[in-house]
């Protein structure tokens, strides 16, 4: 019934959507110190599918612009997720991929870089950082390895970090084979991981 006068009121089609976009922006706002780096983009998945769903309960079809607009809201979030936790488990690959390397080291090598994307100092995401002059050695061969090759403790790993599932400060902002910033946060093998 409702759907019906939606259907016939385009103005308030018209709000349904500016609701969606209006959620979609209002999840930019609900990552904290240490919420995971994908939060915002499951937020706005989330949302995608509520207002699908509620779509669908006043009888939209999936044809309606409502559900089109939230499925492709959705396929973005999902797109970008997928593409910044590539160039974060291939950094993690890069810095420490060999097989000897702890899980724990892998994950304080992603949670740095994630750190970065939050502190002030570095830039908001994880590929502006990566190709940052003088920041990773492995910018400019971040893509010679296929993503097949990369072991998937890399994007276990990576992930872990990513969902805010590692415990680690988020001043924890460098990592090198000397120590730096505020002081060690924690020691790998020659690895330091520092406060910045």
């Amino acid at each position: 019934m409702f759907y019906c006068f939606i259907k016939r009121r385009p103005a308030v089609k018209t709000a349904m959507l500016f609701l969606l976009a209006s959620l979609i922006m209002a999840a930019h706002m609900c990552t904290g110190a240490q919420a995971g780096y994908f939060d915002v983009n499951e937020a706005k998945k989330a949302e995608a599918h509520a207002a699908a769903e509620n779509a669908r309960a006043m009888g939209a079809s999936e044809n309606d612009s409502v559900i089109i607009a939230a499925k492709s809201l959705w396929q973005q979030a999902q797109s970008e997720i997928n593409e910044e936790l590539d160039m974060l488990a291939r950094v993690v690959y890069f810095e420490a991929g060999s097989s000897w390397i702890s899980d724990r080291h892998q994950q304080l090598v992603a949670c740095v870089l994630l750190n970065r994307c939050s502190d002030p100092r570095f830039p908001d995401t994880i590929g502006e950082n990566i190709y940052r002059k003088g920041q990773y050695a492995c910018a400019g061969k971040l893509y010679s390895v296929s993503a097949s090759k990369i072991p998937a403790r890399c994007y276990e790993n990576a992930r872990a970090a990513a969902y805010g599932r590692v415990e680690c400060p988020p001043d924890v902002i460098f990592q090198a084979q000397f120590r730096q910033g505020r002081g060690v946060y924690e020691q790998d093998g020659n690895t330091y991981f520092c406060y910045g």
